[in-house]
């Protein structure tokens, strides 16, 4: 295996390709990226639940493969200023020369046996997306993920296709976040459940202006991005479990729909909790033609900001743990934002006063 490139166009590739690799791995062999090298460089990781590949053009000189140590190569190129970079691997040692310039590296390899095989996909049940619009629905959905694997279920985001529309639907049960896009309505009827950090992964890509494909198995998903020689392709197994009916627990209507600019609410709520300490609740206090946003810590002191609005009902005092409002707040498009509020101890919805394909439910806190 030998071949030349140049170091920022490789070290883009590895930086994707490697985002499969945990911090813990099972196998000493999975903190490798396998490098292989054909009619163009392919290289992808595996923590055995989702696999990554990144492809690239390169100059070949000779084909073949290799399983590198990823965050050792990766530092490597961080460390190079921009120029060509040559990589050969010597099958007498098993070790793989870079040279940069007047700087060379010798790195030993990991067994190119023991490295999984990438996963076979079944190009059915297709979805195509553009990938911006992909990535939108995506960064609003994931937000309400859970973080806890006790509940593996509950860390990942369900897609569902139905109806002419490609729903995204995420609940740690303290909150929960729906958004969706317009698809073609010929699409059959898909519901899975995948990991939140996969979706993650493919928001983080550099592709702009391109589509996103979707290919959805019995036990799998896989997503194409960009196209041509240089392309990246996710992996991942489907979550499984019954995830929440989720559309029992949004309400249809409720009481009170107050109108607030999202930007300023925003600000006032982000200003009000820099105090806070161990996710102390944020107030909302609700009156005649004003919000008062407070929050009082025994052990530090308090805060308190109003401001107006156009609200002539009841008083409400809601509470709130302000990491989750203020999450809430920020997914949202328009430059007015509804909060829908029943009774202080029941749910809100969050959502934008004119986008109907996006909504944020929020799980209020007692105060005494």
């Amino acid at each position: 295996m030998k071949f030349q490139t140049t170091r920022t166009e490789f070290l883009d590739t590895l930086l994707f390709s490697s985002r499969a690799i945990g911090s813990r791995v099972s196998q000493l062999v999975l903190n490798g990226i396998m490098l292989d090298v054909g009619e163009e460089l392919t290289a992808y990781s595996t923590d055995l639940e989702m696999s990554i590949k990144g492809t690239m053009e390169v100059k070949v000189i000779e084909k073949g493969k290799a399983v590198v140590p990823a965050r050792i190569l990766v530092n490597i190129l961080k460390s190079l200023k921009e120029s060509k970079i040559e990589l050969e691997l010597d099958k007498t040692t098993n070790q793989v020369k870079i040279v940069c310039g007047n700087a060379i590296f010798t790195l030993n390899t990991l067994s190119l046996e023991e490295y999984p095989e990438f996963p076979e996909i079944k190009k059915d049940n297709y979805i195509k997306l553009s990938l911006k619009n992909f990535k939108n629905i995506v960064t609003k959905a994931k937000e309400a993920a859970s973080l806890d694997e006790g509940r593996a279920i509950l860390t990942g985001v369900l897609v569902e296709a139905k109806e002419g529309f490609l729903s995204m639907v995420a609940t740690d049960s303290y909150r929960l976040s729906l958004a969706k896009e317009n698809i073609d309505k010929s699409i059959p009827l898909i519901k899975v459940v995948v990991p939140a950090k996969v979706l993650d992964s493919i928001i983080k890509s550099e592709y702009k202006e391109s589509y996103v494909e979707i290919y959805i198995e019995e036990k799998q998903v896989s997503f194409y991005i960009g196209g041509g020689k240089n392309k990246k392709i996710i992996v991942s197994r489907i979550l499984s479990g019954k995830f929440p009916e989720y559309k029992q627990l949004i309400p249809r209507s409720l009481k009170h729909n107050i109108v607030v600019d999202k930007e300023k609410i925003l600000d006032v709520v982000k200003r009000i909790s820099s105090i806070s300490r161990d996710n102390i609740p944020v107030k909302l206090t609700i009156d005649e033609g004003k919000i008062t946003v407070s929050m009082d810590i025994r052990e530090i002191g308090s805060s308190s900001e109003d401001f107006e609005i156009s609200y002539e009902g009841e008083r409400i005092e809601i509470a709130f743990n302000p990491e989750f409002l203020i999450e809430g707040i920020n997914i949202m498009d328009d430059k007015n934002i509804i909060l829908s509020i029943e009774e202080p101890l029941k749910p809100i919805l969050i959502k934008p006063e004119k986008n109907e394909n996006l909504i944020y439910l929020l799980m209020p806190i007692r105060i005494s």
